[in-house]
């Protein structure tokens, strides 16, 4: 991830943190990898293109650009923590691709203007302290008529099935407002990268879905939420307790559901 971010799940990346980290964005690359490919296709690379990934965790979104613009382009992974490079770096050494790593601000890149053909960022800017910053710095790296593209939650839009909604709107909102830097910034890409100058821009809603408890938790962090809305005091002990045990009946009894939407976003630099 990139710096500037306090979101708690991501602020102790290099205090021991990395490995789950990691674990988390493996897990991910399954889950959104539809939407990840539609994110890839925005940009429209071809061999021998540049691309910055902004947020690069341990490479493997970067690697696909990699393989994508062959050995005479050129991609560099971007990210706050140094362990999570240093884990790219190791992982990728052996396999011949046109791959950097480096540690960098998101706010203000280390690279001069046009740098790149393209960009990229992947669930980064939900976590920046201001993630306009970060994709003007986007378009100011990428060249003229080169491509960005994004995505990003919407945190508000996560739903479960089978149990009570007034407890699930606590988790959510724990979530979306506290757990989260900009828990809504899915619905903002649009307008950040209109104002950032870009041109032809589009965004479309996808949504993920998930028929396991185990797996929802781990994805969407709903017991951590769930504790927080408690420790906020927007419900109470008991009710978080019903609350988990309905999710687990459900669970096993086949009937689980529970889902959420993002934003897939592309646009051409002026």
């Amino acid at each position: 991830m990139s710096k500037g971010q306090p979101h708690t799940q991501w602020s102790n990346v290099d205090g021991g943190a990395a490995d789950a980290a990691a674990r988390y964005l493996d897990t991910m690359m399954r889950v959104l990898a539809a939407q990840k490919q539609q994110s890839t296709d925005l940009l429209r690379l071809k061999p021998g293109m540049s691309v910055i990934e902004i947020g690069c965790g341990n490479g493997r979104d970067a690697e696909a650009l990699a393989k994508l613009v062959g050995p005479t382009g050129r991609v560099v992974g971007i990210d706050a923590s140094q362990e999570l490079v240093s884990q790219a770096t190791e992982r990728t050494a052996s396999l011949g691709l046109p791959l950097r790593f480096q540690v960098d601000d998101a706010h203000a890149l280390a690279f001069p203007d046009d740098a790149f053909d393209a960009a990229r960022v992947d669930r980064v800017l939900q976590h920046l302290s201001d993630p306009a910053q970060a994709v003007l710095e986007m378009a100011r790296v990428v060249r003229p008529g080169g491509r960005i593209a994004a995505i990003e939650p919407d945190w508000q839009t996560v739903t479960v099935a089978g149990v009570d909604n007034d407890v699930t709107r606590a988790v959510v909102r724990y979530k979306a407002d506290i757990n989260v830097t900009h828990g809504t910034i899915g619905r903002e890409l649009r307008r950040l990268l209109v104002e950032a100058g870009c041109v032809e821009v589009t965004a479309e809603q996808g949504s993920i879905t998930f028929g396991q408890l185990a797996a929802t938790d781990f994805v969407l962090g709903l017991r951590r939420s769930l504790a927080g809305a408690v420790s906020e005091r927007w419900i109470t002990a008991r009710q978080a307790a019903a609350w988990w045990a309905g999710l687990e009946e459900q669970d096993n009894g086949g009937k689980f559901f529970a889902a959420m939407s993002g934003i897939i976003a592309g646009a051409t630099v002026r």
